[in-house]
Order: C-alpha cells, then sequence, then structure tokens
C-alpha cells in the first residue's frame, strides 16, 4: 500500500470542494493507501480552514479523528542537501515527508520543487492529485457521496 503525503494544500482543497483531493482523502479512509502528515501541515490546515472556510472545520476535524493519518514530528534541522531544490518554507514539510518514507508527496504547488532532482536524490514522486490518481486507476476510488461533507 503507497505511503502518501498530503500537503496542507490538498486538505484544504478537499474540504474546499476538489473532487481528485477527495478522492485521495476517500483512498485514505478506505484503506487502499497510507494517509501521512506532519505537525506543521495538520497547524497549517486548520489555520485555513478556520479562516478560509469555516464551516468545514468540523468535517475536517471529525475526518482526522475517525480516519487518523500518521502524523509526523517537524524536523529539527534542515537539510543543506536539499537546499535550492524546494522553496524555503517547503523544506520542512518536505523533510518531514522523508522522515516518513513515503512514497508519494502530493502537492497542488509542484512549481515549489525541483522534481525530477528530487526524485533522484530521495526516491520521492512529487505529483499533483491529478497526476496521483492516474498513477492508480486500479484503485477504483469513488466520488464522495457528499463532495462538501468528506466523513
Amino acid at each position: 500500500m503507497p505511503r502518501v503525503f498530503l500537503d496542507s494544500n490538498i486538505w484544504f482543497s478537499a474540504f474546499y470542494g476538489s473532487q481528485n483531493c477527495q478522492k485521495i482523502l476517500e483512498a485514505g479512509k478506505n484503506n487502499k493507501i497510507n494517509l501521512v502528515i506532519s505537525q506543521q501541515v495538520l497547524k497549517e490546515t486548520v489555520r485555513n480552514i478556520k479562516e478560509k472556510i469555516p464551516a468545514q472545520l468540523d468535517n475536517f476535524k471529525t475526518f482526522i479523528l475517525d480516519n487518523p493519518p500518521e502524523i509526523f514530528s517537524d524536523p529539527e534541522t534542515l537539510s543543506k542537501k536539499l537546499e535550492g531544490l524546494i522553496s524555503v518554507e517547503d523544506l520542512p514539510i518536505f523533510q518531514a515527508a522523508q522522515a516518513a518514507k513515503v512514497d508519494y508527496f502530493v502537492t497542488g504547488n509542484t512549481k515549489d520543487f525541483k522534481v525530477t532532482e528530487l526524485k533522484k536524490l530521495t526516491k520521492t514522486k512529487i505529483v499533483t492529485p491529478k497526476q496521483f490518481l492516474g498513477a492508480f486507476p486500479y484503485l477504483n476510488i469513488p466520488k464522495p457521496s457528499n463532495p462538501m461533507m468528506i466523513r
């Protein structure tokens, strides 16, 4: 089962209404993939949902409590070998994903990463939600029954 780290923009987008992001959460909920996040991603997601779509905060909390992802600590130090390959603000998030030994790092901001170089260096595939879903057509991830209420 693939280990999949979801960036905060993926969690937010799922609760904002992105069908691709919702399908990824459904795959985690249905034990087709292992969802992984970091403490920083969890905090960022809560903050962004509170600020931009507060009506979804309870749904997010319920999803996390009912379908707990693996939550990894934020790194204490940042790797020099990754500098210049990732935007500064994403470096601790990607390092947490590396500590979690994930297969995929799913983000809506692939432009912030030198994807090819990072894959060679870390073996982690950095993909968009659409690319991730395209890599696993056999998962047959259904569209959530109520898109704004992922439960």
